[in-house]
């Protein structure tokens, strides 16, 4: 079932700048306020500004602070990047989220794209219903994810479900 909502461009860029470029190692998604489109929400940096749109003027330097961002980013554990992704699943209202997962299987290290529906138990019916009739316009227009996660609650959304996950597929 489709709702009608749009996937705006910048989720597209956003997860190509995640899967190719790795300038992240997640993206949150929502429906915007007016529930015409998916728009992106934050992103492991922070908030997304698309590169192509930002003034020739300025671009050098966000590049710059993007890249320093991203450097200072990778110095962290794999674990305490995943925990501050759950911390930023709200509470109370349902999101999707693209998230370049690290692990380490038979003595290499490997990544997978995991895309994440999170339909909190507390969230309002009508933002469930909302978000998963729309889940299926993002998924598809995100060519790359290797898995998909669908999360109630913190534990189902937790780094351990997420490695189990992974490995039982990984080959």
């Amino acid at each position: 079932m489709s709702s009608g909502i749009t996937v705006d461009d910048e989720c597209k860029n956003a997860f190509q700048d995640l899967k190719v470029t790795h300038d992240y190692k997640f993206v949150l998604f929502k429906i915007s306020d007016d529930n015409k489109a998916i728009i992106v929400d934050t992103t492991s940096l922070g908030p997304y500004e698309d590169m192509e749109k930002v003034n020739p003027a300025e671009k050098d330097a966000k590049l710059a602070a993007r890249k320093a961002a991203k450097e200072k980013l990778s110095q962290k554990p794999e674990l305490e990047i995943y925990e501050s992704f759950v911390k930023m699943l709200p509470e109370n209202e349902c999101r999707y989220a693209v998230y370049d997962f690290a692990y380490h299987k038979d003595g290499s290290d490997r990544n997978k794209i995991l895309f994440y529906a999170w339909s909190p138990d507390t969230a309002k019916i009508k933002n469930k219903m909302v978000y998963a009739s729309s889940k299926d316009s993002l998924r598809k227009s995100l060519i790359g994810v290797a898995q998909d996660v669908q999360a109630t609650d913190l534990e189902e959304a937790s780094y351990e479900a997420a490695l189990d996950r992974v490995l039982r597929t990984a080959r």
